[in-house]
């Protein structure tokens, strides 16, 4: 299993190896006609998986009711029933309980309103909603049900399947209906009253709320725009997702994944980038049924933005309307981090995959401006690092050495190499270098970084050094090397100054240290593939456009 660990702070991305092997074989296949209309609809999971919801409760915000109804096979919305009512929890046909105005599985208090899963079904059917609804009002508890292409009344609700049956016999004609796994029940949030059913064995149902050009619905804390849909994967809990057109989807992630106060061509190039990835995804659709989620395993997502410089993020989408990046004809894994340090790396050198538009380049823009996460510097003990490996069941000793022992052309780390007291050694090659990262204390953290044992500096001197670039090994004079300041050539062999004086530190091979403790100093902050957003800010401040950063940082690529 390949781990890649998590970036924190201004933009999180993950990309596993599976998703980018996919990326490139895309890119093999013959071009086909690009969907590049701005009316696109994005399928944004909210809830899946394990935080499924028995119950899920919407109330409208900007607009009135609710349109319900589902998805045709070319994604148009095919309505079965409506309701006039702002606020609506959408439930699983089983039994609920309402109390305090939250719905629960089994009762929290003495005091709650029964949603019973079982109802009566009259023997009639009915052309249109409004028949039915009609006819619903003249029974105890009525509400109309669209089944299976037909609409009927139900009515009355009862916790058991047997209670049902035993006033079924007064009602001639009536069924036993409830519990169903393919069903969805509407009710009224502030009453508990059932307004409406929908089961067409086992079709997704799509609340759609009404009333305005660009609805807002309050789901779970966040307004969002569009439209919900839900499904009821195996029977179980409902997934919601949101689908949302594509521009709108842009404006509600840009300001949770970008440095949003930089200058518009930044922000162009960030929508553009954020826009590509959401159409390039794909990991969740087998599983789920939907493009992308709305955590930072893919991009974060929460609605609507009304904070500071929403004006900006509303004409950084609206102004690339459907522009993406493209590679061969398809959209490109448009991935992107905060900072590189002084230079990007190649994909394969962080997840194993060769994508030839996720390419290393040295990157001139960071360091003309100042950023938080441009240079750091940290000193770890071995028992932080000892206690880092345990966090991740790795068990250890103490630890004696700790040293990079491979980089990458570009110049950032490929290989660190760890050592106990009882000889055990332990590497993490790759993006998987950023297991330091986790160590406590630690904040900003890429793949550009030296390791220096406490007490012990580099210092000029004669001769040469053994370097291996991760590939082969070399003898050179002098290295480059990256500090917490920028950059120095030191000239071997190096000299190292330790408390009690100096000696020559031979070939120039690191020990590793003596496990008193290590200095972790570099630049940059998270996976160093793709687009710098930093470099981005960088470049928009000296007048290049969007166009030039992204053509910059994503190699051989076309945008429209």
């Amino acid at each position: 299993m390949l781990y890649i660990f998590k970036d924190f702070g201004v933009v999180r991305r993950r990309a596993t190896t599976a998703l980018l092997i996919l990326a490139f074989l895309a890119t093999l296949l013959p071009a086909r006609a690009r969907a590049a209309s701005p009316g696109k609809t994005v399928r944004a999971g909210i809830c899946y998986g394990s935080s499924a919801l028995p119950t899920a409760n919407l109330a409208n915000e900007v607009g009135s009711g609710y349109r319900f109804g589902y998805l045709a096979a070319d994604g148009s919305f095919t309505e079965t029933g409506s309701s006039a009512a702002e606020k609506i929890t959408v439930c699983k046909d089983a039994n609920l309980y309402l109390s305090g105005g939250s719905f629960y599985e089994t009762p929290t208090s003495s005091a709650y309103t029964l949603i019973g899963a079982y109802h009566l079904q009259t023997a009639a059917s009915y052309d249109t909603f409004a028949q039915a609804k009609a006819a619903a009002a003249d029974y105890s508890f009525g509400f109309p049900a669209y089944v299976n292409g037909t609409y009927v009344v139900r009515f009355e609700f009862y916790s058991s399947e047997a209670n049902a049956a035993a006033d079924a016999a007064k009602y001639a004609g009536a069924t036993v209906v409830g519990g169903s796994k393919t069903c969805y029940t509407v009710v009224d949030t502030a009453s508990g009253a059932i307004l409406y059913e929908f089961d067409a064995g086992g079709a997704y149902f799509v609340v759609r709320p009404d009333g305005a050009d660009k609805t807002q619905t309050w789901f779970k804390g966040y307004r969002y725009y569009g439209d919900f849909q839900y499904a009821r994967r195996n029977g179980n809990d409902l997934t919601v997702v949101n689908l949302v057109p594509e521009d709108l989807y842009v404006q509600g992630v840009l300001p949770n994944e970008y440095i949003i106060s930089g200058g518009i061509e930044s922000l162009k190039a960030g929508a553009v980038a954020i826009r590509t990835f959401a159409r390039a995804t794909t990991k969740h659709a087998s599983a789920y049924g939907f493009d992308v989620c709305t955590t930072d395993d893919c991009q974060v997502y929460r609605g609507v933005y009304t904070g500071q410089f929403a004006d900006k993020v509303t004409e950084a989408a609206e102004s690339t309307a459907g522009e993406c990046i493209y590679y061969g004809g398809k959209p490109i894994q448009a991935v992107y981090f905060a900072a590189d340090g002084g230079a990007t790396e190649d994909a394969v050198n962080a997840w194993g995959s060769d994508i030839p538009y996720l390419v290393g380049k040295a990157d001139p823009y960071e360091d003309t401006i100042a950023f938080a996460s441009k240079t750091w510097s940290y000193t770890v003990t071995p028992e932080q690092v000892a206690s880092m490996l345990s966090a991740r069941g790795v068990s250890c000793g103490t630890i004696v050495s700790l040293a990079v022992t491979a980089t990458t052309p570009m110049g950032n780390v490929n290989e660190i190499t760890i050592r106990d007291s009882a000889g055990k050694v332990i590497t993490y090659k790759k993006d998987n270098v950023r297991v330091l990262s986790n160590i406590s204390g630690i904040r900003y953290f890429s793949r550009r970084f030296t390791i220096t044992p406490v007490g012990e500096t580099a210092a000029s001197g004669g001769g040469s050094f053994s370097v291996y670039d991760g590939t082969s090994t070399t003898t050179r004079d002098s290295v480059t090397v990256v500090t917490g300041s920028g950059t120095t050539t030191v000239t071997a062999p190096a000299a190292v100054i330790t408390g009690s004086g100096a000696s020559t530190a031979g070939s120039g091979t690191a020990s590793g240290g003596s496990g008193t403790g290590w200095v972790i100093s570099g630049g940059g902050y998270g996976h160093n593939v793709g687009l710098s957003q930093w470099g981005a800010y960088a470049m928009a401040k000296q007048g290049l456009g969007y166009q030039d950063i992204l053509n910059f940082y994503y190699t051989g690529v076309t945008i429209s």
